[in-house]
């Protein structure tokens, strides 16, 4: 049996060889928080209805750290998903994700409707076409590292599926989990909890709270497994006499629906849409120019460090996109910062001189 002392060691001497250094999240403000995606950690991610919460987990927790990993940061990682998608099916997820693919890659905004041509005024041309099978290899890799689950959600599914998922990647054993590289992170999704069905003689809340519980033995067991948990405001975050006195800030009270979601997890984010609550500004920031682009990511908890802190996005629904935003005294057109457009412009690192032409490298990595 190992001592206190002789695992604590263990942890110091992995962080001073880097095994404790996380995979890109797309924000290097939060990551300074963060720490990046890492095993074993619990992540949930809240907010109102229509904020784009779905879009947001899957762009940080999933399309961030895979794109970083193909570009041959943190390679011991080797990052895979399970996927709980009880809200979007898995041609919607992949929807979002190749749209934040080819928005990177070729400077393209591609929209869902578009891609399936759902319109008489939509029908997707060829040159987007030629795009998306210029996505198939892309494709390809999130059909190796997604694995999906579609159907009603208990905790005995729960619990079938996660262990049927990790045996992939190691073996249990009467102590606990041997992983086959215990470097690796499986990011086990769920999306979101309201959708959570009740088994006979339970509540939702309780059903929740089982599903929460076991996502702790399994994070701490197998030191692999990352939790990624979404869940919906409760009513009250929009109440009116809340919004008159200016307390339309996330808090932890959002999450008092959620069962113990918000105690069990380690990093607790919550995203705010100043438009929704019709702002005209809000931190300095003018909303009236910016509406819906405009969303504030804030850090309710962490177990690692500094909390209580928030960060500016521009959020890019036709790309899926979250780009962290400059400081409002920094801005000087906010028409510029509605389209995504304006952080290619930025992205010097991205240049390439070739034979004295210059190209633009819309992507560090190649398929």
């Amino acid at each position: 049996m190992i001592t206190g002392r002789e695992e604590f060691f263990n942890l110091v001497r992995e962080g001073r060889e880097g095994k404790n250094i996380g995979l890109s999240v797309g924000s290097k403000r939060l990551e300074s928080f963060i720490d990046g995606y890492l095993p074993g950690t619990s992540y949930l991610i809240g907010a109102a209805s229509g904020v784009g919460k779905s879009t947001y987990a899957l762009w940080t927790f999933v399309y961030q750290p895979l794109i970083h990993f193909l570009d041959g940061e943190c390679p011991e990682r080797d990052p895979r998903w399970l996927l709980f998608s009880l809200e979007m099916t898995r041609s919607q997820v992949y929807a979002k994700l190749v749209s934040m693919y080819i928005m990177d890659k070729f400077g393209v905004e591609l929209r869902y409707k578009e891609m399936f041509s759902r319109g008489k005024d939509c029908i997707l041309s060829d040159d987007r076409y030629e795009l998306l099978k210029k996505a198939s290899e892309f494709m390809d890799i999130l059909d190796e590292r997604l694995t999906f689950y579609e159907g009603s959600l208990t905790e005995a599914v729960y619990l079938k599926e996660v262990e049927k998922e990790l045996r992939k990647y190691g073996k249990f054993t009467e102590d606990g989990y041997i992983p086959n590289n215990p470097q690796q992170i499986l990011g086990v999704l769920v999306d979101h909890f309201t959708l959570v069905k009740a088994t006979s003689g339970r509540s939702k809340k309780e059903e929740i709270d089982a599903i929460s519980r076991d996502s702790v033995m399994l994070r701490n067991k197998t030191k692999i497994m990352s939790p990624i948990h979404i869940a919906q405001f409760n009513r009250d975050s929009n109440n009116q006499e809340r919004m008159k006195q200016g307390l339309q800030d996330p808090s932890s009270n959002d999450f008092k629906d959620s069962g113990a979601l918000y105690e069990d997890s380690q990093v607790v984010l919550a995203l705010f849409s100043p438009h929704k609550y019709k702002l005209s500004s809000y931190r300095k920031y003018d909303i009236k120019t910016l509406e819906q682009c405009f969303i504030g990511l804030f850090l309710l908890k962490s177990r690692f460090g500094t909390s209580d802190i928030m960060v500016p996005l521009g959020y890019y629904g036709d790309s899926s996109h979250y780009i962290e935003l400059p400081k409002p005294d920094e801005i000087f057109d906010y028409e510029k910062y509605k389209s995504p457009f304006w952080a290619l412009e930025d992205q010097q690192d991205n240049v390439k001189i070739e034979d004295d032409n210059i190209t633009i490298q819309k992507s560090k990595f190649t398929l």
